[in-house]
């Protein structure tokens, strides 16, 4: 049996829906998994977005147990005993911000099953003093490292001496079909007489909107019929991304729908699309770029953590993080869309990147029947 420690639906956001595909592939394999999630993750007061959940319950049709409440230790113990009662062969930690430390550290501390901690960020993106303290505090507790990028690697190689295996970040399999590109226009209301550069997913300060924001005069210049689609979350205020595109004369060029996009709602953004683009500052991997290849829309992204790690030569492109290298980029990306739709190509990466290969992988290193 395989126990995975993190949150599932009805919880939203990568984490989750990567928790949920995961745990279906690994039972699609023939392993018995059990889910031990939150009843409480995030406080109101501390969570940045409007809510952390899917505006409707979707029922999992694995075995999951709700019982983790960050604000209350007793639910700690409580769940490291139930644990302890199944008997697993491996319990995996997922872990992705230090407010989980000590909580899974408390869980881990009475199992003597193996203890995989699955690290998505080894330091978040917006760093505080105690980060390395906890982090240092929980991978104590585990027993060898799983992560999905080289960055995340490095990162934890000057954490902690424990063996690290890394994989590579899979495709979601809950994702919506592809539509045709009509007939996401018309479910839009956009122009197709324009060429459509996507910017997807929560709006923090880390992913570089105001990188992107300032690279569009030049690209403005050389290719007129751009327009932005940012679409996402905002956690952070919009006012100064709008003042700055003013200033610099490229407010007309830019499409907010700044809201949370449910999985249903995915399609029409990726299809409307000619480019994907994620001119991130700073990294670790992203999955964004899997849904890209999930869509067969080629990516732009900045040369920061593992982001070009996902890109090959016929699905996307590398720049450096500065305006003047990301307007280049851009303007040859969109001058060469025709060259970068192989749809071999897309198929080959799905396959690579595909959930049944990193289960595979977990299930030959971590479980060895």
């Amino acid at each position: 049996m395989v126990v995975l420690v993190g949150p599932v639906s009805p919880f939203r956001g990568g984490i989750a829906d990567t928790n949920n595909s995961f745990v279906k592939a690994l039972i699609a394999q023939g392993e018995q998994v059990v889910v031990f999630s939150f009843s409480l993750l995030y406080p109101r007061a501390l969570f940045p977005g409007k809510t952390q959940y899917v505006s409707s319950h979707s029922n999992t049709d694995f075995t999951v147990f709700r019982e983790i409440n960050m604000l209350n230790p007793l639910s700690w113990w409580k769940t490291a005993k139930h644990i302890k009662k199944l008997h697993p062969s491996v319990v995996l930690f997922r872990y992705w911000t230090p407010w989980l430390a000590l909580c899974y550290r408390v869980i881990a501390s009475t199992i003597k099953s193996k203890k995989i901690a699955w690290v998505d960020n080894a330091l978040p993106h917006e760093k505080k003093v105690a980060d390395m303290a906890l982090l240092g505090t929980f991978l104590e507790g585990t027993d060898e490292v799983l992560c999905m990028s080289e960055k995340v690697t490095d990162e934890l190689k000057k954490q902690t001496k424990k063996t690290i295996h890394t994989y590579f970040h899979p495709i979601n399999t809950q994702l919506p079909k592809p539509m045709k590109k009509g007939d996401a226009l018309v479910a839009l209301g956009l122009d197709g007489a324009f060429e459509y550069i996507l910017f997807f997913g929560l709006i923090r300060p880390y992913k570089g909107l105001d990188l992107l924001i300032k690279s569009l005069p030049q690209l403005k210049q050389k290719r007129p019929q751009t327009r932005v689609l940012i679409v996402g979350e905002p956690y952070e205020p919009l006012g100064k991304y709008r003042e700055l595109a003013s200033s610099l004369k490229v407010d007309d060029m830019l499409l907010f729908h700044d809201r949370f996009v449910p999985t249903n709602e995915v399609s029409m953004w990726f299809s409307v699309c000619d480019w994907v683009v994620q001119p991130y500052i700073a990294a670790t991997q992203s999955g964004i770029t899997p849904m890209a290849i999930h869509f067969n829309k080629p990516t732009v992204v900045t040369r920061v953590g593992g982001l070009a790690e996902s890109i090959h030569s016929k699905t996307g492109m590398v720049s450096e993080a500065n305006p003047t290298a990301l307007s280049q980029v851009l303007c040859n990306a969109l001058a060469n869309t025709k060259s970068f739709s192989d749809k071999e190509a897309f198929d080959m990466l799905r396959e690579e990147k595909s959930w049944y290969r990193f289960c595979q992988l977990f299930s030959s290193t971590f479980i060895k029947k």
